[in-house]
């Protein structure tokens, strides 16, 4: 199950495989990447997600990336400028249900203006009509994150949830 591409009212989401395959396109997207995953930026992210350090830079960042998850560009809808990534893991279990761990980073430049809600419901009803757990992670430092979750549907899952971060699950049936 893979929910390549959507769009909401200000934002279009598409799967990045085609850029970072095409020879001209991933310079292009790295330079973007550069500039947008500032330390604010990925600050309540685990480890592996940090850009800064990391051996091999923005591009090796990518490689690895793709490697454990499918990641969807968001764009503007209107002008087509890169304002975050969507990361999308699956997760291999027993049940029945798929399970999707979903997170997302944004352009310091778009805090505020209601792009995080609108990209998590828009992936929700992108979602819609296929029996799935989504699961998201928030650093217990990031509260805006978790009411971007809640307002998407999910609800906390205390079970779940450890002394660095919250887990909120949704399910759609």
């Amino acid at each position: 199950m893979s929910i390549q591409q959507f769009t909401t009212e200000r934002l279009s989401v598409r799967d990045w495989q085609a850029t970072i395959d095409d020879r001209s396109a991933r310079p292009r997207l790295e330079k973007a990447l550069t500039v947008l995953l500032t330390q604010a930026v990925v600050e309540h992210l685990p480890p592996p997600l940090q850009l800064h350090g990391q051996k091999g830079g923005v591009s090796a960042w990518v490689d690895a990336r793709a490697e454990e998850s499918d990641v969807l560009l968001v764009e503007r809808r209107h002008g087509g400028d890169l304002i975050g990534l969507m990361l999308i893991a699956r997760e291999i279990d027993s049940d029945d249900i798929p399970t999707l761990h979903i997170g997302y980073l944004l352009a310091e430049a778009a805090w505020g203006q209601g792009f995080a809600s609108e990209l998590v419901t828009g992936f929700v009803c992108a979602a819609q009509g296929r029996p799935l757990r989504l699961v998201g992670g928030v650093d217990g430092g990031n509260p805006a994150s978790a009411r971007v979750l809640e307002k998407a549907g999910f609800v906390m899952a205390p079970e779940l949830s450890t002394s660095e971060s919250d887990i909120y699950v949704r399910y759609i049936t």
